[in-house]
This record gives C-alpha cells, sequence and structure tokens, in this order.
C-alpha cells in the first residue's frame, strides 16, 4: 500500500508544476494584442502632362531634381520632372 501512495505522490510531483502554468494569471489578463485599424491610403495624383507646342516653350523647359520630402507618414521620394516656363 506504501507503493501506491510514493506512486501518487511522484506523480503529483510532476504534474503540479506543468499544471500551475495552465492556470491564467492577472498578468496575462492585461496582455493585449496591437489593434491594427485600417487608415486610407492617400492618393498621390500625377500631375497632367504639360504639352509643348511650340520650339520656344520646349526650350525653356527647367529639370526639377527628384528629392525627398518629408510628410506625416515619414519621408517620400518624388522623382525627378521637367517644368515648363
Amino acid at each position: 500500500m506504501t507503493m501506491n501512495i510514493k506512486r501518487i505522490l511522484a506523480s503529483a510531483a510532476l504534474i503540479l508544476p506543468i499544471a500551475v502554468t495552465f492556470i491564467p494569471s492577472q498578468a496575462d489578463a492585461q496582455i493585449r494584442p496591437p489593434v491594427r485599424r485600417h487608415t486610407p491610403v492617400r492618393i498621390i495624383k500625377k500631375p497632367a502632362p504639360v504639352r509643348v507646342y511650340t520650339p520656344v516653350q520646349a526650350r525653356r523647359r527647367i529639370l526639377v531634381p527628384g528629392r525627398w520630402v518629408r510628410t506625416n507618414r515619414g519621408q517620400q521620394w518624388i522623382p525627378a520632372r521637367y517644368i515648363y516656363r
């Protein structure tokens, strides 16, 4: 009969630490997964292409080099383009 009690105590000693880990604690209740809300993406529209009607306008085109622009969401690359004056 003492052998059965020793087996019971030994199995309880092995199972008890594993069983304790499954009990929910207050720390588990406070951890919340991060909520990602869908934010609408602003669409950047391309400017309308400028038509060159005469050779005089074509000679007065100015290259605006590409550059980084700081926005609320970080930095954004704007590619180089020509403007006509």
